[in-house]
């Protein structure tokens, strides 16, 4: 049957909500008075039979009705439900597009994005629910559109334009039309995009960085657990008002070589370079939302991806010059690379700044998205929503964006953020892919267990980690068991005098693995676990201590992040250090410091002068670290051959250390932790040298062949024959 002109027109609400359950099938919420009235329904205005296989009342009070149809549907066209003479209302792909067959159907494997040929160029854009889809082409400058191009469907719903060359380098955007809406957006694989991610770019990046930038080769990473990882922000390593960089808060700022601080001391590049870390993890590069590109405010980290493919510009030194921020950061990691540094991407693809807003909702509504089993959003990560990494096409565009970045960045490393809302299988294909490319790239995250709907098998979590191998997990036990609950701001640690935490730091000081008849275990080796007393988020060591040890003096605290930091770089696994933890960095009290002023957030280049004897301790540990096999195991046998707790009065631990080579010089090495404020003293049992004692480390003993071993409060002692 056909609508009449006047029942096109007709305004009243008789179905709630309509959508396709199935290929066969379509839901209806209908109100209650209109129970047993038939509806009508259309595909693209032309009647389709059907037969009402469930009816019942929701809790609501709506009457919910199965209907099947006498034929599948098909997503090219567009369906319409209706009561005679009331108002249409359009079927739409809410639960279809999350089911096995809408993915054996769709699931696409080839190009997407900007392809170049000689000839031109051809968009690709998958959206197997679009009913029509354009490119359209907007000027450069004052981003009029100066032509559109049709897309045409493919057998898998992607969908394709050619464009000409001329019109290389100009923005581009998608109209596509669905059944829930018609829209521009941005191609969600577009490599660049204009000020604030408005459009995309018509531009070869790939071709672009090969061209323009002197891509310097990975320095060498011959294991995980040679890594030392080094957490920055882009804007705070410069936005210091003492810092002397030419570059602040830019990409090039980090990168800077030869600038001092007031004191005449390395900053900048040098600085990095003279600490001895191996790995300079950077927060979010990709495109976020929070900062206004043009003015470059207000501050924010960058947890908010609007596109992961294009790069932020707030960091740029033109961020209305899209090439600009590509040449900027490319040029970043080769120089990083060049001064023999590894670069981390930190991957937040956990999550969209606003769904409603997403391209992924525009071009494929509620696919990309995990919904909870009453249809709402899923919001395990707490910001709004979850993305889906068990679809297909998501699962895809994270293994994509990781190999884009690894090959056009030369990118060593990708830090995932939330990493349990992600899934194993995921995970797992994302190590596969960049084993291709380089299987020295490192890949780890936050394996945090959140209320995200997927079945804990499922999740890649740190309870699931022997089941991806070769990803790492940020190992919240250790940094718990050293500065006391993230969750309780009052409660002490092992390195304020909490001797109750110090038998899950004896579980972190093998690497977190089992060891028969000593340790539980939680990892299957020491290359899992990413050793960490401080990070960008929540309290800083020093601000914790502040609140968790009133009335202690500053000597005392300093010892305090110093015992932390020491226990960090010693442990078997990979250190992490966030960027100023090695002198005491303070956020003056901010726990959560993600859109807190430059003057919360930056890294304080005058403390660095006041506490270079601190640096100096971290600076030598991490070279005993490089010097020795013994602090890097890389397997749980290892560790069961080569570490041994010996001993100990309450709240010490003491442990040996064998070298895994002949050729080490420390063939034997004790450990001596001291969380008590009392200094103590040890019978000596050999012809000991020591090396670390106090606040001090050395590379030559500071004593041989001592009688007693001393070990200060709060310290720890190294000894090596």
């Amino acid at each position: 049957m056909h609508h009449t002109p006047d029942q096109k027109t007709a305004s009243h609400v008789t179905i709630e909500s309509a959508s396709f359950v199935s290929f066969e099938t379509i839901q209806l919420e209908i109100v209650r008075e209109y129970e047993s009235v038939p509806v009508q329904i259309e595909q693209n205005g032309r009647p389709v039979d059907y037969l009402v296989e469930q009816q019942f009342v929701t809790e609501s009070g709506k009457v919910e009705q199965i209907l099947r149809l006498k034929e599948p549907i098909s997503l090219e066209t567009l369906y319409t439900v209706c009561h005679p003479g009331q108002k249409t209302t359009v079927v739409v792909p809410r639960e279809i597009v999350r089911s096995e067959e809408f993915e054996r159907r769709f699931s696409y494997d080839g190009p997407l994005g900007v392809s170049f040929t000689p000839h031109g160029m051809e968009v690709t854009v998958w959206s197997p629910v679009a009913l029509s889809m354009w490119i359209t082409v907007h000027d450069d400058t004052n981003h009029r559109e100066i032509e559109r191009f049709h897309m045409n469907r493919g057998a898998r719903g992607e969908w394709s334009g050619e464009i000409p060359q001329a019109f290389q380098g100009m923005f581009y955007r998608l109209e596509v039309k669905t059944p829930v809406d018609t829209r521009q957006v941005v191609d969600p694989y577009a490599r660049a995009v204009s000020l604030n991610g408005e459009y995309g770019v018509l531009q070869d990046v790939a071709r672009f960085v090969k061209k323009q930038v002197e891509q310097a080769v990975r320095p060498p990473l011959w294991k995980a657990t040679d890594a030392v990882i080094y957490e920055l922000h882009i804007r705070d390593f410069t936005s210091h008002p003492s810092s002397m960089s030419q570059l602040k808060g830019l990409y090039g700022g980090v990168s800077e070589k030869g600038v001092r601080t007031k004191e005449g001391n390395s900053a900048g590049l040098d600085y990095l370079k003279e600490l001895g870390v191996t790995h300079v993890q950077l927060l979010p590069v990709h495109d976020f939302g929070s900062v206004d590109e043009a003015t470059r405010m207000p501050y924010n980290w960058g947890y908010d991806p609007i596109h992961w493919f294009g790069l932020e510009g707030s960091y740029a030194s033109r961020p209305d010059v899209p090439m600009s921020r590509v040449f900027e950061y490319a040029t970043l990691v080769s120089d990083l690379h060049q001064a023999g540094l590894r670069v981390v991407t930190d991957v937040v693809m956990n999550h969209i700044y606003i769904r409603e807003q997403s391209p992924l909702e525009a071009l494929v509504p509620y696919y990309y998205f995990r919904y909870e089993h009453d249809g709402t959003i899923a919001n395990g990560t707490g910001v709004g929503n979850d993305t889906a990494s068990e679809r297909y096409m998501m699962r895809r565009m994270i293994v994509d964006f990781v190999t884009y970045f690894a090959t056009t960045y030369q990118v060593d490393g990708f830090r995932f953020d939330l990493m349990g809302i992600h899934d194993v299988e995921t995970m797992n294909q994302v190590r596969a892919a960049l084993d291709k490319v380089d299987p020295s790239i490192l890949v780890y995250g936050e394996g945090w267990d959140l209320a995200t709907p997927l079945g804990q098998s499922l999740k890649a979590t740190s309870q699931n980690a022997a089941r991806m191998p070769r990803i790492g997990h940020f190992n919240d036990m250790i940094r718990d068991a050293l500065k006391g609950s993230t969750f309780n701001d009052r409660e002490r640690g092992f390195i304020s005098g909490n001797e109750w935490r110090e038998w899950e730091l004896r579980e972190c000081l093998t690497g977190a693995v089992h060891i028969p008849n000593v340790t539980v275990g939680r990892f299957p080796s020491p290359a899992y676990s990413i050793n960490y007393a401080e990070a960008h988020d929540n309290y800083t060591i020093y601000d914790k201590l502040m609140l968790s040890c009133e009335g202690v003096d500053e000597t005392t605290r300093l010892a305090m992040q110093r015992l932390a930091n020491a226990v960090v770089i010693t442990s078997q696994g990979i250190p992490f250090i966030h960027a100023g933890q090695e002198f005491g960095r303070t956020k003056h009290g901010v726990e959560n410091s993600y859109n807190s002023p430059d003057h919360i957030n930056h890294f304080d280049w005058d403390l660095r002068d006041t506490r270079i004897k601190d640096i100096e301790y971290v600076k030598t540990l991490l070279k005993l670290r490089r010097l020795h096999t013994c602090f890097r195991y890389d397997s749980r046998q290892e560790v069961i051959d080569h570490f041994t707790f010996l001993p100990s009065p309450p709240g010490v631990i003491i442990y040996e250390l064998t070298a895994s080579h002949s050729y080490d010089a420390w063939q034997r090495v004790r450990v001596y932790v001291n969380g008590t404020f009392d200094s103590l003293s040890f019978e000596s049992d050999a012809k000991w040298n020591v090396y670390v004692q106090g606040e001090t480390a050395s590379l030559v003993p500071l004593a041989r062949n001592p009688a007693h071993i001393q070990v200060e409060s709060l310290s720890m002692t190294i000894l090596a024959c």
